[in-house]
């Protein structure tokens, strides 16, 4: 498996220059063609809406929501056009390039013609870890891609450096897993983190973290260790172990419960979202 398409998800939020260094940086080392999706999305028109003008959006606040969308479109534009020059440098060509997705009539329509034949999405962590941006279009149609993403945590390319896996067997970790395999092979080390305490009844077979090693060997990554972790909660036990091996990625599976279930009690998923600080993560469901 390659990365040869990317998709930047773009929100307007302050760290969307993380997303598309990213972003720009996979692009120009898979030789991967990368598109930013403006994904801005305002406020509902009921949460600008006018009693005395009858419950109708008042045309004042309108006018000024219009004006922040046109100013997020422009400041995409210079952040994509900052990448390309930065990063990517003159010799960039339609296979190591970055350009700006033509919008929909709607963001969702945006999103579900760009998202289907990208090999990964990569979003910044405020993006990630907003309850606005992941009840919406955005999440809606990552949920429907079963795209891979990439939450960016800081602008610093994760190449060359160690990474982690976490790793319980699950069909949604297994699915993070192959999509993560072009960006473990150019890893220092990949180590293989998992908390025994916390398997699912039945899965300890294929939970078997000597098989993840055989795999991963197979295919390239170097697997210089096995880690097990313990504590509650998982999320932070996951962080800490990947933070202590000083690994830059870590790539985990995503909701294996409903997404209502993980917004209600929570879950490891949200938790890693939600993370202040932590490596770079790859989520796949």
């Amino acid at each position: 498996m390659s990365i040869r398409s990317l998709a930047i998800i773009a929100t307007g939020e302050a760290d969307d220059e993380t997303a598309i260094a990213i972003g720009a940086d996979l692009a120009k080392r898979h030789q991967a063609a990368a598109i930013v999706v403006d994904a801005f999305v305002e406020l509902p028109p009921v949460a600008v809406s006018s009693f005395e003008a009858g419950g109708l959006a008042d045309p004042i606040v309108l006018a000024a929501l219009e004006r922040r969308a046109k100013n997020v479109t422009q400041q995409i534009a210079r952040l994509v056009a900052q990448a390309s020059a930065v990063i990517l440098g003159p010799q960039a060509d339609a296979t190591g390039a970055l350009s700006i997705a033509e919008p929909g009539e709607t963001i969702w329509e945006t999103l579900c013609r760009e998202l289907p034949l990208a090999d990964l999405v990569v979003v910044a962590q405020s993006t990630a870890a907003s309850e606005h941006h992941w009840g919406g279009p955005l999440a809606d149609a990552l949920m429907e891609a079963r795209t891979p993403v990439l939450v960016a945590r800081s602008a610093i390319p994760f190449a060359d450096r160690p990474a982690a896996v976490a790793w319980d067997g699950s069909f949604e970790a297994a699915r993070a897993v192959r999509a993560a395999l072009p960006l473990l092979a150019s890893a220092s080390e990949v180590m293989i983190l998992q908390d025994p305490a916390n398997l699912q009844a039945g899965r300890r077979a294929q939970a078997d973290p000597e098989r993840l090693k055989r795999y991963l060997q197979r295919r390239g990554p170097c697997v210089s260790q096995i880690v097990e972790v313990s504590g509650r909660p998982v999320s932070q036990a996951l962080l800490e172990a990947a933070q202590s091996a000083g690994a830059a990625l870590l790539v985990a599976g995503a909701y294996s419960h409903s997404r209502l279930k993980e917004t209600l009690f929570g879950g490891v998923t949200r938790d890693l979202l939600h993370a202040a600080s932590g490596p770079h993560l790859l989520l796949a469901h």
